[in-house]
């Protein structure tokens, strides 16, 4: 019978987890190891197949049940907040827990390994696998942990006036810690520190299993689509944010107006043509259609630059080419090749039109300008 009831109340919570896994996803990512170490921590102090859990959980998944607060006041917190790096402080506890065992193993193997055993045989009383703490101190602490998180998250639903029904999981998980510290007691010592009777403690485990799958089905859902507007609100603010950096970083010396373009990759693009560092294509696509075809970029784009800059694609094509033909200049291309083959290289069927747009673009003749760079 207690083995039916056991069984029962953790196939809910792995229920409950995958319908979170299907409906959730990547919208609450804290709510799926919320319930994910709930059900970790919940196998484990069952004891169901006596040892055999303990011999497969102790110590490796001891750190995961420290988790069990932060996914719930995680599940509560904006995506924002999620995203901060002071979000990753509530992971310290399990961190330490892990380097506490990589040191352990490392270092002090022999001890390691007599520790485990007797966990592994269920005397407690003589394990320290978590130095300084004993193990008995870690696993009684951890409802207390829960109870932090507990105050936390019913802090902030208060604060952001949520919806009453949200308020019920941490409120549960609350009223539900005193029960949980007996069964942490009962499971390290075999004997119960509140309740005398373990029946009162199975119907209250019942309930709050219920209250998670409940939670899970009928209030997530809800949340989904608030969270979706969320995430997609903070991903257009990231986006904007990167936009304001690369006008930061665009030079705005390589085109016209270019502080006015609000697709400043069209800009970074246009400098790395110039630059050398994207196939010049003007020799291959000298028509607009083509150009725009072959380019990183749609039509609409191009002509939301050309509009921006107040400029249209013949001067684009023709600044794009006087420009890179000045890179090459500076990069001594005269001095071992002729200016009619210069001319070719950027897109010119001869030298007359590219000593006609330099002057066109840089107010002075292609032989001014390179006696006066001769003459530096």
């Amino acid at each position: 019978m207690y083995q039916d009831y056991i069984i029962t109340a953790l196939s809910l919570l792995v229920i409950a987890l995958i319908i979170a896994g299907i409906t959730v996803r990547r919208y609450n990512i804290p709510y799926l190891y919320f319930l994910a170490c709930t059900v970790l921590n919940a196998t484990f102090l069952t004891n169901i197949a006596g040892n055999s859990i303990v011999k497969v959980m102790y110590p490796w998944f001891i750190p995961l049940f420290f988790l069990i607060g932060p996914g719930l006041y995680g599940s509560y917190s904006s995506v924002e907040e999620r995203k901060g790096r002071w979000h990753l402080i509530h992971y310290i506890p399990a961190f330490i827990g892990y380097v506490t065992l990589i040191i352990e193993l490392g270092f002090f193997n022999d001890y390691f390994y007599n520790t485990v055993q007797l966990a592994r045989d269920l005397k407690w009383e003589s394990t320290s696998i978590f130095w300084p703490f004993s193990d008995q101190w870690i696993i009684l602490a951890q409802p207390f942990h829960v109870l932090l998180y507990v105050i936390w998250s019913v802090s902030k639903l208060t604060k952001s006036k949520a919806r009453l029904p949200l308020f019920v999981l941490p409120i549960a998980q609350g009223v539900f810690l005193i029960p949980l510290l007996d069964i942490n007691y009962h499971f390290l010592t075999g004997e119960f520190l509140i309740f005398a009777n373990n029946q009162v403690l199975r119907y209250i485990m019942f309930g709050l299993v219920f209250l998670i799958f409940w939670d899970v089905v009928n209030i997530r859902p809800r949340m989904q689509k608030e969270e979706e507007a969320e995430i997609k609100a903070y991903e257009a603010k990231k986006e904007a944010e990167r936009q304001a950096a690369l006008i930061q970083e665009a030079p705005k010396e390589i085109y016209p107006n270019a502080e006015k373009v609000t697709t400043t990759e069209i800009v970074l693009y246009i400098e790395r043509l110039i630059q050398g560092d994207e196939e010049f294509p003007f020799n291959e696509y000298s028509k607009k259609a083509d150009f725009i075809k072959h380019s990183p970029f749609k039509n609409p784009d191009w002509e939301s630059f050309f509009s921006a800059t107040s400029t249209n694609f013949g001067f684009f094509k023709k600044y794009a080419r006087i420009h890179r033909a000045l890179r090459l200049i500076e990069e001594g291309y005269l001095d071992n090749q002729s200016v009619e083959t210069l001319a070719k290289t950027v897109g010119y069927s001869s030298r007359a039109p590219l000593y006609l747009a330099f002057e066109q673009i840089m107010g002075e003749s292609l032989t001014d300008f390179k006696e006066s760079k001769n003459g530096l």
